[in-house]
């Protein structure tokens, strides 16, 4: 499980998608050491290296990389470079060559290679794309897929992954990218776990805020967004569509033929979505049982809850709060528990 992130810093390299992986490597490790408070060594460890694979010191106010297992697992991470045009691109790849001998070996060896924004022109230049799955940045698309005829480009997804190569295009899905790797070396339930925390949910967001601004138009579905709101704002009442279509100020035939239309389903749909979405977040973050929860959400039968909940997210609350509980189920925590911080100038120790 465990995996050392190496990060190449090259000349004129975009350094914030190393900065941002060892943001998100580091939330990794805290998630998961909240869910496995006695394990001491974190899935998750970085080193910043130069072209040459040569260990650099990581800058002071950057987090601290736990010790390296020995047997950990490795991954290169490529980032993109800093480019005016695609000439000045080319003339950066044409002295590239430590980086290219660097990231053709880590292959070989068997290492994950993953890459942002234009990255994947350093990988094709290394010769280790050519019959594989790939993505880059909308900039340079055209010239990509000319000159590397052999690469299969796919632009209709934010991260690729063939085999044991990752791209990612655009410079913000760098966070993205690599969640993937978490996913790779940590398995689906700390990537969906740092999914969570990590990235804008629409879904999350509205239930902890109780609101819905996405929908504030002044549009037909005007008449849905009031409804919406008021359903938001009411999850653990019990349903009444009278009650409803009255502060959307229509008929009840009249909101459920704009629900229908607008968002393809019912107002007592769209409620059973938002109680399974507060739901999932109580499971993911108490320790309320789950007769507490169902009360939470608007519910009297623990039994009719269970099966809707399972009906939606495909798990019973149980199996969810085991996969995605922020932390082991237990009721008390010491002060203790905190996660061992590494000792100073414990990152710059680690060797290969």
């Amino acid at each position: 499980m465990n995996a050392c992130i190496d990060l190449l810093c090259l000349p004129n390299c975009l350094s914030g998608t190393l900065f941002s992986a060892i943001d998100v490597l580091h939330a990794a490790n805290k998630l998961w050491h909240l869910h496995h408070p006695r394990r001491k060594t974190p899935p998750f460890s970085w080193r910043l290296l130069d072209s040459d694979g040569a260990e650099q010191p990581l800058p002071a106010w950057l987090p601290a990389s736990p010790a390296r297992p020995a047997a950990a697992r490795c991954a290169l991470l490529v980032p993109g470079l800093d480019m005016d045009s695609v000439p000045q691109l080319k003339q950066q790849l044409d002295r590239a060559d430590k980086a290219l001998r660097l990231i053709a070996l880590r292959h070989a060896a068997g290492d994950v290679i993953a890459t942002n924004y234009n990255g994947a022109a350093l990988l094709a230049r290394a010769g280790i794309l050519d019959g594989r799955n790939a993505t880059i940045t909308w900039l340079i698309a055209g010239w990509f897929s000319s000159s590397h005829p052999k690469v299969n480009l796919l632009m209709d997804r934010p991260v690729t992954q063939d085999g044991g190569v990752f791209c990612s295009g655009a410079p913000a899905a760098a966070t993205e990218l690599v969640l993937e790797l978490v996913r790779h070396f940590a398995g689906d339930e700390l990537a969906q776990r740092c999914t969570n925390g990590l990235l804008y949910l629409p879904a999350r967001f509205e239930q902890s805020a109780q609101t819905l601004s996405a929908l504030s138009t002044p549009t037909r579905d005007s008449v849905v967004f009031k409804a919406r709101r008021w359903l938001e704002q009411h999850v653990a009442e019990p349903y009444s569509l009278g009650r409803v279509a009255a502060a959307a100020a229509v008929s009840s035939r009249t909101l459920l033929r704009h629900f229908r239309e607008v968002a393809d389903m019912t107002p007592l749909d769209y409620l059973q979505q938002l109680r399974v979405e507060r739901a999932k977040l109580l499971l993911e973050v108490t320790m309320l049982d789950l007769p507490g929860i169902v009360e939470q959400c608007g519910y009297d039968d623990p039994c009719a809850f269970r099966r809707l909940f399972r009906r939606q997210t495909g798990l019973t609350p149980a199996a969810y709060r085991r996969a995605y509980a922020l932390r082991a189920s237990r009721r008390r925590w010491r002060a203790d528990d905190a996660m061992p911080q590494p000792e100073i100038g414990q990152a710059s120790q680690v060797r290969a």
